[in-house]
């Protein structure tokens, strides 16, 4: 009886962990679009503040960004192929910059 108790706790741990995880990511729908509007848009969906130069994302168009992420997952995808990165300034605050002045390793 102890084992089975023992599983069965273990499970709901198991459970209970994946929940939590899974409480991390977020439901997206950020259309296409020019980038300061779908930045914009994420980060309202995000909960987040990003902070990012008008001039700097002028010219780059965003792919849409449909689904299920968690907030840094999302801001690689929607941000890929488009020479811009992202630097976590604080919780919930992030910087757009260009990849190479991110100070991440390529």
């Amino acid at each position: 009886m102890m084992q089975r108790t023992c599983a069965l706790l273990l499970s709901l741990g198991l459970v209970v962990g994946c929940a939590r995880a899974d409480a991390s990511r977020k439901d997206f729908d950020v259309g296409d679009q020019p980038a300061g509007a779908a930045l914009n848009e994420f980060a309202r969906q995000a909960d987040i503040t990003l902070i990012f130069s008008y001039d700097l994302v002028a010219d780059v168009r965003i792919q849409p960004l449909r689904g299920r992420y968690t907030v840094t997952d999302g801001l690689s995808a929607l941000l890929s192929d488009t020479g811009l990165d992202y630097q976590e300034v604080e919780r919930s605050t992030f910087s757009i910059c260009r990849k190479a002045a991110c100070g991440k390793p390529q």
